[in-house]
């Protein structure tokens, strides 16, 4: 099968997370202004049922409170500093709400949405997704997971929404860490990542920078998957110029405006 020519996927980590607080308005409008059309968020489930945007399962090491996100109610949670810990330019930041984001989002700007404890609390499927249709975003944002059960419910609720299966790569055999309530498979045989791709039926496949190579890239392509990286070094210019050279579609970075200048620089080469 033949990929249909596409925008590569530069893709702002938590928004430019290299030059604000992750997952804040600030990282996303810095990316904005940095013309970066692609952005990634997290979202994750307040005690009265609020999908907010954060990493981590507790608010401990991107705010100046303590506890897990899922025993804070949305009122609480908005009343911790989520910037000062990065500089303290940015104190008084909030942790936003997946609403406040998609409606902040540019004209041009599509957005990756990382779903959180779907597992643990599968009520953010549901939520996750009528916001995002409520919205009528359904062709410009995209749903990531660690968990192919996660995406599949996306897609029994709307078909039309793209979803990115986040996965690992190494020993055959092994198991990956437990994320988001379930554990992560890791894959040694592409043919055998492949089946499951296509048997799961998502659209885009999301492997570690570390073990991506031509040869994956091409199983995969060939199966009429993009390919996205997650995992680049925050220094890894030579990393990005490698993943594209593989050919991969498109990759995460925490610095999209340096992919921008390797991306283009890489093209002007081609001729």
């Amino acid at each position: 099968m033949v990929i249909a020519k596409h925008e590569f996927l530069n893709i702002a980590h938590r928004g430019a997370s290299g030059y604000c607080p992750e997952n804040t308005m600030s990282a996303f409008n810095r990316a904005g202004e940095l013309g970066i059309n692609w952005m990634e968020c997290d979202v994750r489930l307040t005690e009265d049922n609020q999908v907010v945007v954060i990493h981590d399962q507790t608010v401990d090491r991107t705010t100046d409170g303590s506890g897990a996100v899922s025993g804070f109610k949305l009122q609480d949670l908005q009343k911790l500093d989520a910037g000062a810990w990065f500089s303290p330019e940015f104190e008084g930041e909030q942790i936003p709400t997946l609403v406040q984001l998609l409606d902040g989002l540019g004209s041009q700007c599509q957005l990756v949405v990382e779903i959180k404890d779907g597992i643990y609390f599968p009520r953010i499927i549901e939520l996750t997704v009528s916001q995002i249709l409520e919205r009528g975003l359904e062709s410009r944002v995209q749903i990531s997971a660690f968990s192919w059960e996660v995406l599949v419910g996306v897609k029994e609720l709307c078909p039309q929404i793209k979803t990115q299966a986040l996965i690992a790569y190494g020993e055959e055999g092994t198991r990956g860490a437990t994320v988001d309530g379930g554990e992560i498979p890791i894959y040694s045989d592409p043919q055998t990542l492949l089946r499951d791709a296509s048997s799961y039926g998502v659209d885009v496949v999301c492997p570690p920078a570390a073990w991506i190579e031509r040869s994956l890239v091409s199983i995969l392509h060939q199966g009429g998957f993009l390919v996205r990286a997650w995992g680049v070094k925050d220094d890894a210019s030579a990393e990005m110029l490698r993943l594209i050279e593989a050919g991969a579609d498109g990759m995460t970075t925490n610095f999209p405006d340096r992919l921008e200048l390797i991306f283009a620089s890489f093209q002007n080469r081609r001729g």
